[in-house]
């Protein structure tokens, strides 16, 4: 699970925007509440790629994805459509990446993709000879 705050997201978003999006009182402010409930759905939606908790090794991936799909889910609370949500291509695009990182089409590391190479090189010297 991702653990993100307000101040986590600044760079991404203004904060007048996070608080049009999260001030469910009108206090000028983000209710934590808000935030934890949209983060929660965000993290739903990178552990329901998985089928359940994300698996270590893609927990970078993870959290990249759950920032983006926070981000996402912040814009749909503020009512934008999809055509006015800048974060609706991006949470698509990584949640294929964690589908496929979960289906193994893609892999983290080269360990288990097959490009590793398992020979040893032919290297030839200027003369042409295998060394």
């Amino acid at each position: 699970m991702t653990h993100l705050t307000p101040d986590d997201l600044a760079g991404d978003m203004p904060e007048s925007a996070l608080v049009a999006a999260l001030d469910d009182d009108r206090d000028g402010a983000v209710d934590e509440k808000a935030f934890r409930a949209a983060l929660a759905s965000a993290n739903a939606r990178a552990e329901a790629v998985f089928g359940g908790d994300v698996p270590a090794r893609y927990a970078r991936a993870a959290d990249y994805a759950v920032r983006i799909f926070l981000l996402d889910a912040i814009h749909r609370r503020h009512l934008d459509s999809d055509s006015e949500n800048p974060w609706t291509r991006h949470a698509e695009k990584q949640e294929a990446r964690l589908r496929a990182l979960a289906s193994g089409t893609e892999a983290i590391d080269s360990s288990d993709d097959g490009v590793v190479i398992g020979k040893p090189a032919k290297v030839y010297d200027a003369r042409g000879l295998l060394s």
